[in-house]
């Protein structure tokens, strides 16, 4: 079992929509500073959208990715990797072995 994981997109992808969209907010106010001209009152709607629509998304990719508490078979504790819920045959925080640095 791998516990070192790297902050990539597919470990981390709340914090990907997050980058996305403050990039996304960041390109739109440079393009106004820059001339850019929308209609009035859109720059404030476009942001409200992004500013709504981000947590939805955010969390919808995110509950894709990730695996619900019931279902986790191993888990690190402590420098032990012991049971979690999901395993079938060690009661939950029972030791299984110890992590072992890579």
């Amino acid at each position: 079992m791998n516990t070192h994981r790297a902050i990539t997109p597919a470990a981390e992808p709340a914090l990907t929509v997050g980058t996305i969209t403050a990039l996304v907010s960041a390109v739109l106010a440079l393009l106004v500073v820059l001339g850019l001209t929308l209609p009035a009152g859109f720059e404030a709607a476009l942001l409200a959208v992004i500013a709504a629509g981000a947590p939805i998304v955010a969390g919808i990719v995110t509950r894709a990715k990730v695996v619900p508490s019931s279902r986790v078979v191993e888990q690190e504790d402590h420098g032990m990797v012991v049971a979690g819920k999901g395993h079938d045959t060690i009661a939950e925080g029972d030791p299984i072995r110890a992590v072992h640095d890579a």
